[in-house]
């Protein structure tokens, strides 16, 4: 799976850098959120909701294409009263934005895909001592999901976004994690 994501960004950035040659284009994207993460699948056993924010800043390859890199922070505690802390994950993230130019709606719609390094602490037990103990790790992960953006004006957006997350430990062989983020922030494109 994340060898098809690593092929797919490579073709993504090709195309995209292709596309730049032909148009002239200037500007950035900053975008500032936050929100609620939500566990899913096997990590929806251990942890309960938490919240999360994050900031990016991406470059326009054209009109509707975007590259950028981000940061990420997401706090999540576990149901156990015993854990030793709760999960949290700081992320450093390469992202791409495909966000077509729809002018008669009231609403703009974008599509993302990240690539991840994620710096995780969680509770495990120890089983020597049979308590929790707070561990870390560093794992790469990827993430995808999509938003919109409502114009305020036309520099700043109000910004809605979904996006699955998932990250590996140990090779990917290990612990899995997976979660969604809700956000809501501001966007601002400077030209």
């Amino acid at each position: 799976m994340k060898k098809m994501l690593l092929v797919f960004l490579t073709i993504f950035g090709l195309s995209a850098a292709a596309c730049a040659t032909q148009v002239k284009v200037d500007y950035w994207v900053i975008n500032a959120s936050g929100g609620m993460s939500y566990p899913v699948m096997d990590m929806g056993n251990y942890n309960n909701g938490g919240i999360d924010f994050s900031a990016s800043v991406r470059k326009g390859l054209d009109s509707e294409i975007q590259v950028g890199g981000g940061l990420a922070f997401v706090n999540m505690p576990y149901k156990l009263s015993g854990a030793a802390g709760p999960f949290s994950a700081t992320v450093l993230d390469i992202e791409g934005v495909y966000a077509p130019y729809l002018p008669d709606f009231i609403i703009w719609p974008y599509a993302k895909v990240q690539l991840d390094l994620d710096m995780l602490k969680y509770s495990k037990n120890d089983l020597n001592t049979l308590n929790s103990v707070y561990d870390s790790d560093t794992g790469f992960g990827f993430a995808g999901g999509a938003g919109v953006n409502y114009p305020i004006n036309n520099q700043v957006f109000a910004t809605l976004e979904i996006l699955y997350n998932q990250v590996s430990v140990s090779g990917g062989t290990g612990d899995m994690y997976s979660y969604f983020t809700f956000n809501i922030g501001v966007t601002m494109l400077l030209k």
